[in-house]
């Protein structure tokens, strides 16, 4: 009993270390994410293709421009795990023009992600 006790404790902290270790590395790599200035009345009416991706994140998206608006952001793609609370940023970026938008909390990366991909279709 005492043996299978060490065992799952050690199993637990290879586990955790594992994750803070993924974690880490993950929010480092997200400060290294490029967005560029985007002015939307630069932006001509079109359809636009993004995709950006950060470990296991990866999204597609199709943004939809008209008088220098974001009338439509579509998510072709988003492979997140537990990210999918960040699908409403579309909504965000829609109502404020902007792909520049307060992250949703509790999915950082997945919304960041989405930005990205948004930022990169509109350039």
């Amino acid at each position: 009993m005492k043996k299978a006790l060490i065992i799952i404790c050690a199993i637990f902290l290879i586990l955790f270390s594992g994750c803070i270790l993924f974690s880490s590395l993950t929010k480092s790599d997200l400060e290294n994410i490029q967005n560029a200035e985007i002015d939307m009345n630069n932006v001509n009416d079109g359809e636009y293709d993004g995709h950006s991706e950060l470990g296991p994140v990866v999204v597609d998206v199709r943004v939809v421009v008209r008088s220098h608006r974001i009338e439509n952001v579509e998510l072709v793609r988003h492979d997140c795990g537990l990210g999918h609370g960040a699908d409403i940023i579309v909504n965000r970026m829609v109502e404020q023009n902007t792909w520049n938008v307060d992250a949703i909390s509790g999915a950082t990366i997945s919304s960041e992600i989405i930005k990205n991909a948004v930022n990169k279709a509109l350039r």
